[in-house]
């Protein structure tokens, strides 16, 4: 929450503040009133005066606390990825098993943008929506039986440290729109 946000609300509870004890101070009033016409007329017994003064400022004190804690920022946005596979963990039960190399997809910083290069001997693409065209081209399915890679190939996103975040995501937006399902981030050395 902003500061101004904070300010503005702060501002119009001091301004509630006082209203709500003259509306109290006349509650209690009315009910010291009604109290006294009860005894005059023999019809009730004294009772002591219900004050409700302490129970609406703590209210009010609650009330300014929520305001001032609640976050009222952008929600989170967590990227559907898997984690790098270890080579202890990859050791199957099948010891003639082939693994299947993945393809890494590397981003560098170049100017005020990236650079993005593809193992596997796939040309390097221009921009993100050239990488997720030859991606897309490169998938093996019933309308693209010349492709190189299923849907479920592994493919590694391998970022530089330097390069800008803005444009990982774009690369991962890219990878999954082309309609790859297993997507991790970590190069392989």
């Amino acid at each position: 929450m902003s500061l101004e946000t904070s300010e503005l609300l702060v501002a119009r509870m001091e301004r509630l503040v006082p209203r709500m004890e003259r509306l109290v101070a006349r509650m209690e009033r009315l009910v010291a009133r009604e109290q006294r016409e009860l005894l005059r007329n023999g019809q009730g017994r004294a009772r002591l005066p219900l004050m409700i003064t302490p129970m609406i400022d703590v209210v009010f004190l609650l009330l300014i606390y929520f305001f001032l804690t609640v976050q009222f920022g952008a929600e989170e946005v967590n990227l559907r990825t898997e984690s790098p596979v270890s080579e202890k963990a990859t050791a199957s039960a099948d010891p003639y098993a082939l693994e299947i190399e993945p393809l890494v997809i590397r981003i560098i910083r170049a100017g005020d943008g990236a650079s993005i290069t593809l193992s596997s001997g796939l040309r390097a693409p221009n921009n993100t929506a050239d990488l997720e065209q030859i991606l897309r081209d490169s998938m093996l399915d019933a309308s693209h039986p010349q492709g190189l890679f299923a849907a479920d190939h592994p493919i590694r996103l391998a970022p530089a440290r330097d390069a800008p975040w803005n444009e990982v995501v774009a690369v991962f937006n890219a990878v999954m729109s082309a309609g790859y399902r297993s997507v991790a981030f970590g190069g392989l050395e």
